[in-house]
């Protein structure tokens, strides 16, 4: 039985609350706050023909709590109750009608940081619509650039439907489809692997929308524009920041801020924003809740302060934190190591004899100018639980290089820094660069007792030919974000943990470090990005190739193998 005004009062609370100051809100959750408080004013007027009928909001948000179950988490088996800011957009996307009575809002873009129940409460959404929006033969999918991906809201659904007696035993479940029969209606996962065209859609749920790319655009817009014989369709983006290589996400979250703010008139969409503010300390602990409104609930403040301590010493782990748990848009160029940082680790290498393995890395650069390469040596120093029970071994590693330049190069090489570099002999001035790079690196090859040496088959095949003539065993290593990511991540990580020494005495090395900028891809994966970063970054390119190498070779003491 539908209790009387139960949500309204929750709903008008939280308006009050993030107006007053009560709720630490962000200034797109003020703006979209201030929008509904606007809109409710002035309702019915020439200007705004809409209404909020209250009865409706209320049965659609004790939808949850009366027919829905937590099926996951420390909740499971317990009623769904809304939290306010859920309470607030089920109240908007379902109490506000136009004059035919049927939804005002046919568009949402929700944004919110992770581990805030967003899969949660769109899967009780979308059962909202398929089984009890009053649209005969609705159909309702959830859409995602893989299939599976789609699959997790759809399995979250299918449990609440097992957890959910009142409406569990109307539905037919199956692994890709919850089909209510009284009504013919039913709802789906799809991946973007064809348009699908033909499709009638009620509902839709663009999951994580931060992931889309140009190329799924096509589905993006056939699941957009399917549903013109619908009285009332509703599309619900959902996501969690992207960067700015996130196209659709881009246009989408721009359109939506000017919406919420005002500054052009769209009154079919509705949108909502939790991140932190543009001048917030991400550090700060008070501002977290900015994008995380299920701190305490979903979303534990423990977690949060692991992940933030990460942060601060490690650069991708700061990205991926401003990202996912502040909600900020980020730069997909990030930093490789910060100057401080890598001062800090540098030193005197040690006896390399009691290294259990060695390794090297050649990166030729482009033609006329830097060149170099990298010794890496290993050094075992304990053991680690892998998370399945199983002992996985703990490295350090020491860097040193060796840096090549044409004498022909079209750089200025009376200035400086080259002129001093070339003074020292960190840097040799040389008329033929790739055969001065090869005699040195065997002769350290051999002096170090290397037999893996890592080089990119694009611009150093012959090189990778006259390494295997002589005797090493040349490990063709492509510029790919699937070659370079794991040795980038360990590389960072080892940096942040001390337990990465470069030479001290390598200036190259340093210079070209903190050139370093990093590309990531949309499967998360970062490489190196030479055309972002500031200078010359072949040293530390060459320094990654050899890591890469050590980690996986041999150990000198116990043959063992170790995968990295």
């Amino acid at each position: 039985m539908i209790q009387r005004s139960v949500y309204r009062d929750i709903v008008t609370s939280y308006c009050e609350d993030v107006q007053d100051g009560s709720v630490v809100a962000c200034d797109m959750v003020k703006a979209a706050v201030a929008r509904y408080v606007q809109d409710f004013q002035r309702q019915q007027t020439p200007d705004f023909p809409y209404r909020l009928d209250q009865a409706k909001a209320e049965k659609a948000c004790q939808f949850f709590p009366i027919l829905l179950r937590h099926s996951i988490g420390e909740f499971v088996g317990h009623p769904f109750h809304l939290s306010p800011w859920q309470a607030f957009i089920n109240w908007n996307l379902f109490g506000w009608v136009r004059e035919d009575g049927t939804r005002r809002f046919r568009r949402a873009f929700i944004s919110v940081a992770r581990k805030n129940g967003k899969s949660s409460y769109c899967a009780g959404l979308s059962l909202l619509l398929t089984a009890a929006d009053g649209e005969a033969g609705a159909e309702v999918y959830i859409g995602a650039t893989k299939l599976d991906q789609a699959r997790i809201i759809h399995k979250e659904a299918n449990r609440m439907l097992r957890q959910s007696p009142y409406i569990g035993k109307h539905a037919s479940v199956t692994k890709d489809n919850v089909a209510f029969e009284s009504t013919n209606s039913f709802l789906r996962p799809l991946g973007s692997d064809k348009p699908y065209d033909g499709l009638n859609p009620h509902g839709v749920f663009f999951d994580e929308l931060h992931a889309w790319q140009e190329y799924h655009r096509e589905f993006y817009a056939t699941m957009t524009t399917g549903s013109a014989a619908r009285t009332q369709p509703l599309q619900v983006m959902i996501t969690t920041a992207g960067n700015d290589r996130s196209r659709i996400y881009n246009e989408e979250l721009a359109y939506t801020r000017g919406v919420i703010k005002g500054d052009w008139q769209d009154d079919s969409t509705f949108g909502i924003i939790f991140e932190i503010d543009e001048n917030d300390d991400p550090f700060e602990e008070a501002n977290w809740v900015k994008a995380n409104p299920n701190l305490g609930v979903s979303v534990k403040a423990d977690y949060l302060r692991e992940q933030a301590t990460k942060a601060k010493n490690k650069p991708q782990a700061r990205h991926d934190f401003l990202r996912y748990h502040c909600n900020r848009t980020v730069s997909s160029v990030e930093t490789g190591i910060n100057a401080e940082l890598w001062d800090s680790i540098s030193g005197e290498l040690s006896d390399w004899s009691q290294a259990d393995a060695i390794a090297a890395g050649v990166d030729l650069g482009g033609k006329d100018d830097l060149a170099a390469y990298a010794l890496v040596a290993r050094f075992p120093i304990g053991e680690t639980d892998d998370g399945m029970g199983q002992a996985r071994p703990v490295y350090r590693y020491e860097m040193r290089t060796r840096a090549f330049i044409s004498e022909d190069s079209r750089r200025d090489l009376t200035q400086q820094p080259w002129a001093q570099w070339i003074y020292s002999g960190h840097l040799c001035k040389c008329r033929y660069v790739v055969a001065s790079l090869r005699d040195s690196l065997l002769e350290d090859c051999e002096q170090f007792g290397v037999s893996m040496v890592a080089y990119d088959p694009y611009n150093a095949s012959q090189l990778g030919d006259e390494l295997d003539a002589a005797g090493l065993t040349p490990v063709k290593m492509p510029q790919a974000h699937h070659h370079f990511n794991e040795v980038l991540l360990e590389f960072q990580a080892a940096a942040a943990e001390g337990r990465l020494r470069p030479a001290v005495s390598d200036p190259i090395l340093r210079w070209c470090a903190l050139n370093m900028a990093i590309n990531r891809n949309s499967r998360d994966q970062v490489m190196p990005d030479k055309k972002h970063s500031k200078e010359k970054i072949d040293a530390a390119v060459a320094g990654l190739m050899a890591m890469r190498a050590v980690m996986v070779c041999k150990s000198r003491f116990t043959g063992s193998l170790f995968i990295g």
